[in-house]
This record gives structure tokens, sequence and C-alpha cells, in this order.
């Protein structure tokens, strides 16, 4: 029997496709991924930074537009009484007429400080918490509104004889006074300091002594001159500007008017430096700049027709910048002892009532 060797042939093994990726290719693309997730984080930071620093940089310019407009506003116009001050003769018929808040023949007056605790004079009580090493300047003035005083009832507008300078003052308008509301009295050749007492029908401003509910009062009702006709009553009052340190513990400037509670007007500002332009020879020119004591201890701040302020402003948020400022203020190189954005700015303001 023949046999027959059968041979099988085993079918040819299919050549297998790679499926996905294999782990050198997924370490490789991850150490990629990760190289291209630095390079965008890096602009990613490095934009937010740079947003940051020109966010605050515009902040403080911001701020330092915003107090020398408020501030300037005053200053300019201290010692106002709806006329220029120089041809105007001031009777004050308050209690207390030399008190800070109602001193008003003082148009501009300052505090130096001369220490961090210290001021060339004591500060009144009205200051409230103020920052020691920065200085503080006081201005009191008219405000911009008047209205017209077109008699004085009981003498029906007759200023021929002294008699006149005790009776009420009779206005064109009430909107905007109230009762217990220092005013001025004033017809470009006076002007009479006075605290309404009453507000009767007519428009009648009562301004008689005794007693009120706020206030120092008055003195005395004789106003030293007759306003009928030709005179206009405005509010006025004291404005001081100093630096504390706000709710949140950031030094600020803050702006006092009368008796009222602080306003705090720009967040930020760390110092501020004050100086006062003095006419020493009266030839209606300023000679030079002192600061408050100079000015006080050599009785010059009816000379004075200038303010001179300086302002250091510091961003709110800190890690601002890379490394620590060494800034330049008032004249000399101070470090800033953190990562806050720093910037000074100064500004002269003049005494219009003053100006020749």
């Amino acid at each position: 029997m023949s046999s027959k060797l059968l041979y099988c042939r085993n079918p040819a093994i299919p050549r297998r496709r790679q499926q996905g990726l294999s782990l050198v290719e997924i370490m490789v693309a991850l150490v990629l991924g990760l190289f291209l997730t630095a390079g965008v984080l890096t602009v990613y930071l490095g934009n937010k930074q740079s947003y940051r620093l020109n966010e605050a940089l515009a902040r403080l310019q911001e701020n330092a537009r915003y107090a020398f407009e408020i501030m300037g506003r005053d200053i300019r116009m201290a010692g106002y009484f709806g006329c220029s001050s120089r041809f105007v003769s001031l009777t004050n018929t308050l209690n207390n007429a030399t008190g800070f808040l109602w001193d008003f023949g003082k148009a501009v007056y300052g505090y130096e400080a001369i220490s961090a605790t210290a001021w060339n004079e004591t500060l009144d009580a009205a200051i409230t918490s103020p920052l020691g090493n920065r200085d503080i300047v006081v201005i009191r003035k008219a405000a911009d509104r008047s209205v017209l005083i077109t008699g004085q009832p009981s003498n029906s507008g007759d200023c021929n004889n002294s008699a006149s300078y005790t009776k009420d003052l009779k206005i064109s308008s009430t909107t905007g006074l109230s009762v217990n509301d220092i005013v001025v009295a004033t017809n470009c050749s006076h002007a009479s300091v006075l605290q309404i007492t009453n507000l009767n029908t007519g428009n009648n401003v009562v301004h008689n002594t005794g007693s009120v509910s706020a206030g120092p009062g008055n003195a005395t009702g004789d106003l030293g001159a007759c306003y009928a006709g030709d005179g206009q009553l405005i509010k006025i009052d004291t404005f001081v500007y100093y630096i504390s340190n706000n709710p949140a513990n950031l030094p600020s400037l803050y702006r006092k008017q009368g008796a009222s509670v602080p306003l705090e007007l720009v967040e930020g500002v760390r110092d501020m430096q004050i100086t006062y332009g003095v006419d020493t020879d009266n030839d209606g020119a300023i000679d030079v700049y002192s600061t408050a004591q100079t000015v006080t201890n050599n009785t010059q701040w009816d000379k004075a027709k200038s303010v001179r302020v300086a302002l250091l402003l510091m961003s709110v948020e800190n890690n601002v910048v890379d490394i620590e400022q060494t800034y330049r203020y008032n004249g000399a190189d101070v470090p800033a002892g953190d990562r806050r954005l720093y910037q000074s700015f100064e500004a002269t303001f003049t005494l219009r009532n003053r100006v020749e």
C-alpha cells in the first residue's frame, strides 16, 4: 500500500496594523504638550502682569487728576466772599470767631508735620486721625452759588443809618439754605459772617443771638454794614485736606467740610507735602516757597498767594512690580518697602482772590 505524504500548508498569517500610539510616542507628545502649555502660560502671565502694571499706572494718574481737580477748585477760591477778598472788609459776628472752623479771616492756613506724631502747631480736634509726617492744608471760602439780598425789611432797604445793620435780610430765594447754615453777606466792599437762626415767610433771613441747635451761634446781630439792594448771601465753610488711614487700613486723602464727617477722596495716597508761595516784599510777585511752619513763624499767611501740593500715590494692590521701587519724592530717593507701584505728582494753585 502506497502511502502519500500529505502536506498541510499553514495559511499565511496576515500582517497586523498598529492601532493607537506606542508608549514612546505618547511620552513624546506629553513632553511637547508640556512645552506648549508652559509657553502659553508664560505669555499669559506676562500679559496679565503687564495689564496689572498698566492698570495700576492708569489708576494712579486718574486719582492724581481727581485729587488735584477737587483741591485746586477749593484752593483757587480761598478767601472768596462773592468778590475779591483784597477789597472786602470782613466782620465776623459768630461766637468763637477765631475758632478753627469759624476763623474766616484766614483764607488759607497750614500745618507742617515735624514728626510721626506732631505738627508745628497743635491740631484742632476737628481734624480726626491724621497720619504723621504728612502736611495739612486748611481753606476757607464761600460757595459758588449765591442769592440776592433785596432788602432789610425793617428799614425798607434804607442803608443811610447804622440802625439797619442789625435787621433781618430779605433774599430773593431760600433755595439751598437752611436754619443753622453759616453764611456771608457781601456787597463787594464789606462782608459779614453770620449764622441763620430762622427763615421766615417772605424769604427773611433771621440772625438773632442766643443758643442754637448746631454751630457757634451769633455773638451779635450787628452786621457792621447794610446789604439791602446790592448785596448777596452765600454759604461759607472751612475745608481741610489731610491724609488718614481708610477702613481698609490704606493711607488716603480726606476732605473735611466744616463740622461734617470727613470724606475719603482718593485711596492710596501715601504722602502729602505742601509749601506756600509768599510775596515777602508786597510787590505782587511770589518771592519764595515756604513750609507752613516758616509762614506761621514769620506771620505771613496774609501774604501767601499760591499753594504747591506734592502727592505720592501708591497702587492699592501689592506685587504689581517685579522688584521693590526706589522712588523720587520731595527731593529725596525713598525705598518703597513693598512691591506696590508708586508715582509722585505735583501741582501749584494760585489764590485768585490775592492776584494783583
